[in-house]
């Protein structure tokens, strides 16, 4: 938390100390889901301070990211919203790893067995991805699974993804038509 406010307040000098702080959170990744939370925050603040120079430090983060968002099984709301948040907070910084993340969000509101909450979260994450980054490559994977959704009972889910897909439809112009039927 401490080293969070820090970055706050040094801003973009946090540079010269970036390759020591990546691999601490690499190493505490596991620890804990309150660990996670709080470098979660950390990851966060490092990528607003430093924005497109964060990049190149993704790569090393992502994963662990996206392992813990397929091995909770306990979905408790916490950790997978944060990730999730985290995500947003990258924004085109980690549009070339759009290959990683945008699967496992769609596999986290496919899953029925996940809580109302997550699979609602995790489509709002890729409504919101949708704006910021291109995710044209990844539309017939998200519009066939929005498309469940939409199928089904739950007004709450079929209202987000209903959002998620004007959304899609936004970005795709023209070439969402593939997607009408």
């Amino acid at each position: 938390n401490q080293m969070a406010i820090l970055v706050n307040i040094v801003r973009q000098h946090i540079r010269a100390f970036l390759p020591e702080i990546i691999e601490v959170v690499r190493e505490f990744w596991e620890a804990s889901y309150q660990v996670q939370a709080t470098i979660l925050s950390l990851v966060e603040a490092i990528a607003k301070s430093l924005e497109g120079e964060f990049k190149k430090y993704l790569a090393g983060l992502i994963p662990p990211m996206l392992d813990t968002l397929e091995k909770d099984t306990t979905m408790r709301r916490q950790p997978s919203e944060k990730i999730l948040h985290t995500f947003l907070i990258f924004g085109t910084s980690g549009e070339e790893y759009m290959h990683l993340i945008v699967p496992s969000i769609v596999r986290l509101f496919d899953r029925t067995q996940n809580p109302q909450s997550i699979r609602k979260s995790a489509i709002e994450t890729l409504t919101k991805l949708s704006r910021q980054v291109n995710v044209s490559d990844f539309a017939s994977l998200m519009v066939h699974s929005l498309s469940r959704v939409v199928a089904g009972t739950d007004r709450v889910l079929r209202q987000a993804a209903m959002d998620c897909i004007c959304a899609l439809i936004f970005q795709l112009g023209q070439d969402f038509n593939h997607y009408i039927h």
